[in-house]
């Protein structure tokens, strides 16, 4: 175990640098002049603006400010914001914590939901309570989650007046104050991963009902129930395993769309305000921060696959 997760470790520091060069490279692209931004437009002279981007190391070469930009990352430092002067590293940690509760609780919720719906579907294949799963599920799917996410904001927000509509407060602040405002991104959320969760659930536990331990599983007199959650599930859950690893690291990566829309204070949005304003340290070190994260997540999966399928050894 300890090889394989050291050997993961050391293949994805190349991806890293890769990535850290390609972000670099695509900010840097941005049009717009963060030395301009951060004096507000507002320029006297021209000795002003090349003292800002010196400050900024804006008047180095792209090569030179690359590794400038990588000697700090090793160094624990992602620097400091341009619009607003804080930490980056703080900044994004901070963020980040947002964003995460409202993803592992949305991530939690599909399971909950999706587990035994794709267990039912396919147990009772071909039956009413199939069909109605199954269109349930393309419903949902039809639908963009920003669309569900303005919906749910104009009927329990906006027509019913039960949940707040903008804003956040944490749950350390005030617990069931922040709950009811997670209450609505939550679901958004939830509501999409249900869907596709839900399908390849029911799609992994069709094939494997088709397998002779199975058949032998039934023929021994066990309880249905006992097939289904001792033999059924762990071998039909590697591929939704799969699919879980994906969308925890993309929701975890910034649900910009999400967090924009209930107005989150989460990495998603920070990123998105960062683009605008021409933030280039925030920008970078959220992007380089999103990537940790996928490889990181991808581990965890590889992980747990050994939990969930006998045939996996991580050596």
């Amino acid at each position: 175990m300890f090889l394989f997760v050291a050997r993961r470790l050391l293949m994805s520091v190349p991806t890293l640098i890769i990535v850290a060069v390609m972000v670099f490279c695509l900010v840097r692209a941005l049009p717009g002049d963060p030395a301009i931004m951060m004096l507000g437009g507002n320029i006297d002279d021209e000795s002003t603006l090349q003292m800002m981007r010196q400050q900024l190391g804006l008047d180095q070469p792209l090569p030179i400010q690359f590794l400038a930009w990588l000697r700090e990352i090793f160094s624990g430092n992602l620097g400091v914001s341009v619009l607003t002067g804080q930490s980056v590293g703080a900044l994004l940690l901070d963020r980040f914590s947002v964003t995460a509760t409202v993803v592992l609780l949305a991530i939690t919720t599909a399971l909950i939901v999706a587990i035994p719906a794709g267990l039912v579907a396919a147990h009772r294949h071909n039956s009413r309570t199939d069909y109605a799963i199954v269109f349930l599920t393309i419903l949902k799917l039809s639908m963009p989650s920003f669309w569900v996410g303005l919906m749910l904001l104009v009927v329990f927000g906006a027509m019913l007046g039960w949940l707040p509509t903008v804003g956040y407060v944490s749950m350390s602040q005030d617990f069931g104050l922040g709950v009811t405002y997670l209450i609505l991104p939550v679901t958004s959320l939830a509501l999409s991963e249900i869907a596709v969760m839900t399908r390849m659930m029911r799609a992994g536990s069709l094939e494997v009902m088709n397998r002779d331990y199975i058949t032998h599983a039934r023929a021994k007199g066990l309880p249905e129930r006992q097939v289904l959650w001792r033999h059924v599930f762990p071998n039909a859950f590697a591929p939704t395993l799969t699919m879980v690893g994906i969308a925890l690291a993309g929701l975890l990566a910034g649900a910009a769309v999400t967090e924009t829309v209930f107005t989150l204070p989460g990495i998603g949005k920070l990123l998105v305000d960062s683009i605008y304003g021409r933030d280039y340290p925030v920008l970078q070190g959220a992007l380089l921060f999103i990537a940790l994260i996928y490889v990181l997540t991808n581990l965890l999966i590889d992980i747990a696959y050994s939990f969930f399928d006998p045939k996996v050894r991580l050596t």
